[in-house]
């Protein structure tokens, strides 16, 4: 969840009170995701464009800039973007 709300208020945080946790709203947000395999991407623009956006969001909220991607298990499958 992208917020949690109380009698249509947002919290600041998720709530540790298991009372409050009972009235919460959770409000989501659902991005496109993408089928093709991205384990040999070696660079952001080979992703896929859904997941490029995903990337862009995922920055956007967090207000911080992604330098690198995991596409794969191991150290080998970082890729690094140039921000």
């Amino acid at each position: 969840g992208v917020k949690y709300l109380v009698d249509g208020k947002e919290l600041p945080s998720f709530p540790a009170d298991l009372d409050v946790l009972a009235k919460v709203e959770v409000e989501y947000v659902t991005l496109p995701g993408w089928q093709t395999p991205i384990v040999d991407c070696k660079s952001f623009d080979q992703l896929p464009e859904a997941c490029q956006k995903y990337v862009e969001y995922i920055e956007e909220w967090l207000k911080v800039k992604i330098e690198w991607i995991g596409v794969g298990p191991g150290r080998e499958s970082m890729l690094r973007r140039s921000v």
